[in-house]
């Protein structure tokens, strides 16, 4: 039996491989692939469903795999499955079914699946220009996580820090070390953290974003199946709640808020400790949390390029009030990015203007660098998220 299925684009995209790259794309690519699900509380159907939406995935999968270089995708593989794959069901224009097993509680479908490649190539494009434009992103990670035990005694610990750590390099970010907040920034929840805080941890920490807020895990009670009442512990089942805030460096804006509730299942549960068990639960939440974190983040890129991002000019030797000012004109004259240019602000010689550019700092470094102010020369010496520092020659 053919279904016929047609699905909008995400409006996405990324290379076309050398197999197809010297001759027009097919519009349509066939594709036999074959998924599973497991037959949970004897629903038949419902497995027998899911194992097909699988197998059509894996369809897809297979026809991007050829559209794309295997490098390009494993740069953010997670990205595009956000992206894409998530969406497969929008780019099979047909599909037959020719056959479908039950074995072991689990039901296995194979499908033949015709898939538009047109619709495909442009979203996984898309992906690929975030994909560039969230390369090199630095993300410092500043977490207050606490373990309260059955007889209260709170103990800290770092595991949430380091699991998501670890998730977001597998994302492609740059991670900040955040040792350099000891005894400079004080964590507390994500309501607590202003624009100037935020932005003043920028400066100390050259990040592009902040993931700040607390974590909390506390024992589950006696439940007479994990932890039997009056007997020592043999399992260290745990719930809790995280409460963060994603915090844009250069504007000191939260960008969004993450938070949600935690609790251990017979399959996480430690044995051993507290926080083996915490480590366990939020890597069970890892792709949730990391999820939101780059959806917040791909939203507020997006609105940059359409009003602008906010740069930090540091200017060096810029001398006297007229000078800035001088230098604050001619950035307009320099790039035709610029949108608008804060008040100046002027200490010990040392200039400081809040830029509204549409592009990156590193593009607007590449248009002022060499440019010349009167006599003196203007010369870009570092380039740093959204910050630039530049320095007048005498």
């Amino acid at each position: 039996m053919r279904h016929a299925r047609r699905g909008a684009a995400l409006l996405l995209t990324l290379a076309l491989s050398p197999a197809w790259a010297a001759e027009k794309v097919p519009p349509v690519v066939t594709k036999e692939a074959e998924g599973e699900a497991a037959i949970v509380g004897g629903n038949v159907d419902r497995a027998a469903r899911e194992a097909k939406e699988a197998a059509l995935r894996s369809a897809v999968e297979q026809v991007a795999g050829v559209l794309v270089s295997a490098q390009s995708l494993a740069v953010n593989s997670q990205l595009v499955s956000d992206q894409v794959y998530s969406h497969s069901a929008g780019y099979v224009r047909s599909y037959e079914v020719l056959s479908q097993t039950t074995e072991r509680n689990v039901v296995k479908v194979k499908v033949r699946a015709q898939v538009g490649t047109a619709e495909l190539d442009r979203d996984l494009q898309a992906v690929q220009a975030l994909v560039k434009r969230l390369q090199g992103r630095k993300l410092v990670i500043l977490l207050q996580e606490q373990t309260i035990d059955e007889k209260g005694v709170t103990t800290t610990s770092g595991v949430t820090s380091t699991v998501l750590s670890d998730a977001f390099k597998r994302d492609g970010w740059t991670m900040i070390d955040p040792s350099f907040a000891a005894g400079k920034v004080r964590v507390s929840s994500a309501v607590a953290l202003g624009a100037t805080e935020a932005k003043e941890i920028g400066t100390l920490s050259k990040a592009d974003y902040i993931l700040y807020g607390t974590v909390a895990f506390r024992d589950v009670p006696p439940d007479g199946v994990l932890v039997q009442q009056g007997e020592p512990r043999t399992a260290f089942p745990l719930t809790g709640d995280y409460d963060f805030g994603v915090f844009e460096t250069s504007a000191g804006a939260q960008l969004a808020k993450v938070s949600g509730k935690l609790r251990s299942e017979m399959s996480n549960v430690s044995v051993n400790s507290r926080e083996e068990s915490a480590f366990n639960l939020v890597k069970g939440h890892e792709k949730e949390i990391t999820g939101q974190v780059r959806k917040a983040v791909i939203e507020s890129l997006r609105a940059s390029e359409q009003n602008g991002a906010r740069i930090v000019v540091q200017v060096q030797n810029a001398g006297d009030f007229s000078t800035l000012q001088s230098f604050r004109t001619q950035l307009a004259v320099w790039s035709a990015g610029v949108r608008e240019v804060g008040s100046p602000q002027l200490a010990g010689g040392t200039g400081k203007l809040e830029v509204t550019y549409l592009g990156t700092a590193a593009r607007l470094a590449e248009q002022i660098d060499g440019k010349s102010l009167g006599k003196k020369k203007v010369s870009v010496t570092g380039v740093s998220g959204n910050a630039l520092e530049v320095k007048l020659g005498k």
